[in-house]
């Protein structure tokens, strides 16, 4: 028998992330519904506070959500979960554990799905409050979501709890807590809402809890890459529960490589300032336009944050000290793909293309994941850092204004665009 847990972030990563994170701009106000509005009542272990009426709030609006979608896509009515929910506070160290778990220690910083009764537990202690604190409501929503997600493929005739293909078991689940996600935020939940800039809440919390680099996919705790996990939760909010039953359809253009660890930032800045101009100026010469490469140097007089394009002096300036720390903190490739995205607004300024505004934001990221698609020995490690550039941090679709026009589930989706489909498909 196989559960299916998600992992708390380690105190380290959860440094790393919320430190870079700050150098964007401040997250909005997350989501809270009416703390009142469900009574947790039902929840076995329940404390009837403010964690729990949060998550019997969703808990309540996801089943509502698959009773009212489940026959249409499976063609099998939905039932509540029997085994039902629980919530454990494992500060306490001592109390009945839930099913599915040997002891009350093994839930710390987890929520999982027990298929063996049918029944969702969540730690109300070390990570309902820290998802709500860091990401807002929605990162808590897609948590539960997620863990309901097994219990729709179990109704759908998939075996969650046993076959080897772990990642593609959990991928549907993500696809689904999308799809419920979406509902959500388009007003047709009765409790819990979103906006598009609290989903990226969502959006951090997969990539929290992505795999360590060389996890085997069909391991029991297998729950995929970043770049994984973000395509399966957006196919769902996309398209919707049906596009959840087969994934993944859509490969990342990785070698098979080991993560090689970082290089030293000035082979970073120098390998990607070559290889970047040749490949956006291979764009621009094709469509007859002149292409000058920009010189890449740190530069007080091109504002940087940490990088800037000023089309006035051709010119990729960057502050040293703050590239460094994103470099240490989130890896060399978040490095390479805040330098490529300025790259891609200096070629879409010499093809005369828009530069400012919500749509020249998502054709910088989507020709820089057609750029990274292109690097040599791309390693799932590599794109995990481009992920996680692209969400906690604005700077990668930052117009020629400075404009921050779009979220970072938009950069998400463009930049997959440019990866898998390349430039021609990006304007």
């Amino acid at each position: 028998m196989r559960t299916r847990r998600i992992r708390i972030l380690s105190a380290a990563l959860l440094a790393l992330v919320l430190g870079v994170a700050g150098c964007s701009q401040p997250a909005p106000a997350p989501p809270r519904p009416d703390p009142a509005t469900v009574d947790p009542g039902f929840v076995h272990g329940t404390d009837g506070g403010g964690i729990d009426r949060l998550a019997a709030t969703v808990v309540s609006d996801v089943q509502a959500y698959w009773a009212a979608t489940l026959p249409a896509v499976a063609g099998r009515p939905w039932h509540d979960l029997d085994g039902g929910f629980f919530s454990v506070d494992t500060t306490a160290g001592t109390g009945r554990p839930p099913p599915c778990s040997g002891g009350v220690a093994n839930l710390e910083g987890n929520a999982y799905y027990c298929a063996a009764v049918d029944a969702v537990a969540w730690d109300r202690a070390a990570l309902l409050p820290v998802l709500r604190e860091h990401y807002g409501d929605a990162a808590v929503a897609v948590v539960l979501a997620h863990e309901i997600g097994h219990a729709v493929q179990q109704r759908s005739g998939v075996d969650v709890g046993g076959g080897t293909d772990a990642a593609r078991i959990e991928a549907g689940a993500d696809c689904y807590a999308g799809s419920f996600l979406r509902a959500a935020a388009d007003g047709r939940t009765e409790h819990l809402r979103v906006s598009p800039d609290q989903l990226d809440g969502a959006l951090h919390a997969l990539i929290v809890f992505r795999d360590p680099i060389g996890t085997d996919a069909s391991s029991g705790d297998a729950h995929g890459t970043s770049f994984d996990r973000i395509t399966a939760f957006q196919d769902g909010y996309r398209d919707g529960p049906g596009r959840c039953g087969d994934l993944p359809a859509e490969r990342a253009p990785t070698s098979g490589a080991p993560d090689g660890g970082n290089e030293p930032l000035q082979e970073t800045i120098t390998r990607t300032g070559a290889a970047a101009a040749e490949f956006f100026g291979e764009q621009v010469t094709a469509a007859g336009r002149s292409w000058t490469p920009p010189a890449v140097r740190a530069a007080r007089e091109c504002p940087a944050d940490p990088v800037g394009y000023c089309a006035e002096r051709d010119l990729i300036g960057f502050d040293p000290v703050r590239l460094e720390e994103l470099h240490r903190d989130v890896g060399d490739q978040a490095t390479a793909t805040l330098l490529a995205a300025r790259h891609a607004l200096a070629a879409l300024t010499a093809l005369g293309r828009p530069v400012t505004g919500a749509a020249a934001g998502a054709e910088i990221s989507c020709r820089t994941g057609a750029y990274t698609a292109t690097e040599p020995d791309l390693s799932a490690g590599d794109l995990d850092e481009a992920i996680e550039s692209l969400l906690v941090s604005d700077s990668v679709s930052r117009d020629a204004d400075g404009g921050r026009t779009i979220t970072g589930g938009e950069r998400v989706a463009a930049f997959r665009t440019g990866l898998l489909q390349g430039p021609d498909h990006c304007g």
